[in-house]
């Protein structure tokens, strides 16, 4: 209890010890005392003139409750978006991974139809697929025996 006491009382002190610091400045001075008038001369205006009051407050509340609903469905659209996104994510996957397959299928088919020519030109004339494959040596032979 002795504490919070002692607490309360250097939180006050300290606050107090800032504001007279600050008013040393001669414009945050000026600045208070300007401000503390306009807050005097509302207050008193208002003491007078309830139902403007009553009015001002009714307005900043049915503002305030149209930027709650706004935000509120905001927040709703974006978890909508959020939710689909979720959604869409494992579909893309499945998607991208069907069309990796797809080319490493294509990729073996063609390496497959290329050895298949391969083997068939071998089989129907040697010299021919010595020219495909690339295979110089065997063609220098076959060149030298012709000549």
């Amino acid at each position: 209890m002795m504490s919070q006491n002692k607490l309360m009382t250097g939180l006050l002190v300290g606050a107090a010890v800032g504001v007279i610091i600050s008013l040393f400045d001669r414009n945050t001075r000026n600045d208070v005392i300007q401000k503390s008038k306009s807050v005097s001369d509302n207050a008193k205006y208002y003491a007078s003139n309830t139902d403007e009051l009553k009015s001002a407050v009714q307005q900043q509340a049915s503002k305030f409750q149209n930027l709650y609903e706004r935000v509120s469905e905001d927040a709703s659209y974006v978890g909508e978006k959020v939710n689909e996104l979720k959604d869409l994510a494992p579909q893309v996957k499945e998607m991208a991974l069907d069309t990796k397959e797809a080319f490493v299928d294509t990729k073996e088919a063609v390496v497959d139809s290329t050895q298949d020519v391969k083997s068939a030109l071998k089989e129907d004339n040697p010299s021919a697929s010595s020219s495909i494959t690339g295979n110089s040596s065997d063609r220098d032979s076959e060149y030298g025996k012709k000549q």
